[in-house]
Order: C-alpha cells, then structure tokens, then sequence
C-alpha cells in the first residue's frame, strides 16, 4: 500500500542526477523540493550555483518546481526570496495540506508529480501518502540536527532491510 509506505519509488545519489530523461520516462510535469540535507547542507542560508543552475534547466525542459519544507519560515524565505517559485515553511510532511496547496500553485497533479527529499519519515511518507513520486536522495552535508540524526538510525535500518525491493535511477 503506497500511501503508508516509507519506502521510497526511487534512490539517487543527488538531485542533479535527475536528468530529461528521468522526468520525460517517469511522466513528471512537477517536481516539490524538501531544502536541507536535499538541495543544500542545512547548514547553507543561500541555494548555491549548482541548485540555481539545476532550477534553470527544468525551465528550459517544462518542468514547474517548488519547495515544501518543515523548516522555519525565516530559513525557508531567506533560502526561496530570489527563487521566484512557490514554497511553504513549516509544512508538517508529512502532513498532506501543504504538498496539496503547492500541486494546486503549480497546476500539476500528483500522478505527474514527483516529491524529492531525503527522509523517509517525512519527505518520502509525505510523498506516498499523495500518490506523488517518491525520489528520496542522499543526504547533502552531514551536519545534522540530533533529532534528525535519530531518525536517520531508523532510515538505515528501514532501507538496509529492504534494499532488494529499492530502484535507483541512474543517469545515462
């Protein structure tokens, strides 16, 4: 049953990786962003070169992006305000009231969306609960809060036990 699952559609190493080809076979019209440890350390204020480089190709493919995160809104304004893309703070993945405002900001629906993030209690549930793609991505920085650095005992547990049933997506 997908919609409990903590186990993710997909495993890549890092967001860039997810290339044409990735949303063009998988059908993604969409894409939502987690921040910390997805796109950035959660410890970098500002997205840097290589998101904002990555933000500029999936215009120039089509794809409508945003960003949903648990985090402050000071933390998540401070990172979005030049992004020029919708996103909301303290979202409460993996709660579905915030993952449905932003597919409704973005025209898109959750059978052509996909969520990227890099915990499966938060961004992965979250993600599952919607019917979205799950994308789950290792983590960006080791620098973590403990609470995080808790659950990440668990996630390691989860995954390990079920690496057989998991798919990475493997740039060409």
């Amino acid at each position: 049953m997908k919609g409990l699952s903590l186990l993710p559609d997909l495993l890549v190493a890092n967001v860039n990786e997810l290339d044409e080809k990735f949303y063009k076979e998988y059908g993604i019209k969409a894409v939502v962003f987690d921040i910390d440890n997805t796109l950035v350390a959660h410890t970098e204020p500002q997205p840097p070169q290589n998101v904002l480089s990555y933000f500029e190709f999936l215009k120039s493919i089509g794809i409508k992006y945003a960003i949903v995160s648990n985090n402050s809104k000071d933390r998540v304004e401070s990172f979005c305000k030049n992004l020029g893309v919708p996103y909301y703070y303290k979202a409460l993945k993996p709660r579905k009231k915030y993952l449905k405002k932003v597919l409704a900001d973005l025209d898109a629906d959750a059978k052509s969306a996909a969520l990227v993030g890099d915990q499966l209690f938060t961004d992965i549930l979250g993600g599952n609960r919607m019917k979205m793609l799950s994308v789950l991505v290792t983590a960006v920085g080791e620098d973590e809060t403990s609470f995080v650095s808790f659950k990440r005992k668990f996630e390691k547990r989860i995954l390990q036990k079920n690496m057989h049933k998991l798919k990475e997506y493997k740039p060409q």
